[in-house]
């Protein structure tokens, strides 16, 4: 007890140097905590859409290609398979501003048999069914801007040259936050034809859910081979190799925070052992008196120890606080990057953060640690004179 008093007397001993050496702990343990927290969201992200018997249908050309609307119908009679709907990306803007959520073109009929675990109220189903320009909103997106039942969203195109018109008629519950909006297909073929534009009658993709995850990979194998010979031909894939392909268009990103965090590691370390170095510098006569009146070796080596971890650990700390800060904040603005809040994906990933700032802070004292220890008492005071 009397050792953790004296480490914290020692932490205020010097306050604007601890307060500097914490809060350059805190920044930098905060950039990691981002990285690893968005590495840990995939993994969490992935995990879920194993569970979820998903396959996804796209060309082989990639998002370029083309995938033929009258592929949803053959693709649905196959065996095991539950439901199918195309998924057309729009990526227009809400009222002239690049729209922070994701838009989709899809079949009302079949879309809530392939995404079961979304609820949405069947009176608002219907009745989307029954419009053709309604469209049906993740239930937090409308509460992010305010939207109510009967809003109109019109959306402007900007790979399209349409402008959707829509009408809120109806919102989901899901797992997660998907931050998107889901339209009627068919009204975005209609004004794709009237503007004779030459990606009418794509699905863009097709999304369908499988009746056991044993039938995944014998149904993709049946997809792909029924259109291998077709001017249209397809590449299926699990709902977890399709996210991904996203991840992979980034580079290998985990190798890139990889390097990233080391270079971080590395910088702190040297920054504590700074700090430490030139604290024990001048304390140096402290430290002979201690030693003359009864402390031994081994104690001020753990007192040393003590306070460099102390140091590392409060700034871990902030740090892990201003990450998982900016990542509940990017969550709520960009939802389907970020689909999940921290108290999601809360887990061993931030003891492993925690465990870094203890880490660091152990190296960078060992040095200064065990030369206050060998420190003999005629040496320490002599400097004095």
């Amino acid at each position: 007890m009397h050792i953790l008093f004296y480490i914290w007397r020692n932490l205020k001993r010097n306050k604007l140097r601890s307060m500097l050496t914490i809060l350059s702990f805190g920044f930098s343990l905060a950039l990691m905590t981002v990285l690893h927290g968005y590495t840990a969201m995939q993994t969490v992200w992935q995990k879920d859409a194993e569970k979820s018997h998903r396959l996804v249908v796209l060309s082989t050309q990639g998002f370029s290609g083309k995938v033929p609307i009258a592929h949803v119908d053959r693709i649905a009679g196959t065996e095991a398979i539950v439901a199918a709907t195309p998924y057309a990306w729009f990526g227009g803007n809400y009222k002239e501003e690049q729209a922070q959520f994701a838009q989709f073109g899809v079949d009302p009929k079949t879309v809530f048999s392939v995404y079961d675990e979304f609820k949405i109220a069947p009176q608002q189903l219907e009745e989307w069914r029954k419009t053709r320009n309604g469209c049906v909103i993740d239930r937090r997106l409308a509460e992010r801007y305010g939207w109510k039942i009967g809003e109109r969203i019109p959306l402007q195109g900007t790979f399209y040259p349409i402008v959707l018109d829509l009408v809120l008629v109806g919102t989901w519950d899901c797992p997660s936050d998907t931050g998107s909006l889901w339209f009627h297909w068919h009204y975005l073929d209609e004004g794709l034809r009237a503007k004779n534009f030459p990606g009418s009658g794509n699905a863009g993709t097709i999304f369908l859910r499988v009746s056991s995850s044993d039938a995944l990979a014998r149904v993709a194998q049946s997809i792909d081979d029924r259109f291998a010979s077709s001017e249209n031909p397809t590449l299926t894939q699990t709902e977890r190799a399709f996210f991904q392909m996203f991840v992979d268009m980034a580079g290998n990103v985990q190798n890139f925070i990889f390097w990233i965090g080391v270079a971080v590691v590395v910088s702190l370390t040297l920054v504590a052992a700074s700090a430490m170095a030139m604290s024990m510098r001048e304390r140096t006569t402290e430290i002979a008196l201690l030693k003359a009146i009864g402390f031994s070796r081994r104690r001020v080596l753990v007192t040393v120890l003590g306070e460099a971890t102390s140091l590392t650990l409060l700034g871990g700390l902030l740090g892990i606080f201003i990450g998982c800060s900016f990542l509940e904040l990017l969550h709520k603005v960009m939802a389907q990057m970020f689909p999940f809040s921290v108290a999601e994906f809360f887990g061993p990933w931030l003891v492993y953060l925690l465990a870094t700032a203890a880490g660091i802070g152990l190296i960078s004292g060992i040095v200064p640690a065990i030369r206050a220890a060998q420190l003999s008492v005629i040496d320490g005071l002599r400097r004095v004179v």
